[in-house]
């Protein structure tokens, strides 16, 4: 996924299902509350799918997966996703306890990719002053970035990112100093 075309992404999947239920106006598959979110939405798609052809940069956010309570956002440049983000609730007995708890992303991702490059963590207090442990794992290679980053606590969420080494660079160099997401 990471690296593909554009044009590959949009005739796939997801959006490729979103794209034919905007043309066609049979929102069945689409997930949203109610006309004006749909028309906002497609018109969302469609601007991100030219752009993002064309060769912009151009920041998309995705359907996610309702049933993970997660969140996706995915950056084109020069026609090519080059990063992607996906933010996993943690799970709360707000929401019944579904989610994503870090741990099992963290472990998931190890078995994948081995050990991490570089792992961080931080001490942080909510705003009650209640103290939690933040995780920063970062695997590195020449070709890309895979950065988990947790938000412990009450709302707490875990992101995955997976960017091209490229984008990483960039985005480590446009701050002065490596990226640190806990900050």
């Amino acid at each position: 996924m990471l690296g593909e075309t554009a044009e590959q992404f949009f005739s796939e999947g997801y959006e490729k299902g979103a794209i034919v239920a905007c043309k066609t106006g049979d929102f069945k598959g689409l997930a949203l509350p109610n006309k004006r979110a749909l028309k906002d939405y497609c018109r969302n798609l469609t601007q991100a799918r030219q752009e993002a052809l064309t060769g912009k940069r151009r920041e998309y956010t995705g359907g996610g997966d309702t049933a993970e309570l997660r969140a996706d956002t995915y950056t084109f440049d020069g026609g090519r996703l080059v990063k992607l983000e996906l933010v996993f609730k943690a799970p709360s007995a707000e929401s019944n306890y579904r989610g994503q708890s870090f741990d099992k992303i963290l472990e998931g991702t190890k078995q994948a990719y081995g050990p991490p490059t570089s792992e961080a963590t931080e001490h942080v207090q909510d705003t009650y002053g209640v103290p939690y442990v933040a995780h920063r794992e970062l695997w590195l290679t020449p070709q890309s970035a895979i950065l988990i980053t947790e938000k412990p606590g009450p709302g707490g969420s875990t992101t995955v990112s997976a960017l091209s080494r490229a984008e990483y660079d960039r985005s480590a160099a446009g701050s002065g100093k490596a990226t640190n997401p806990l900050q």
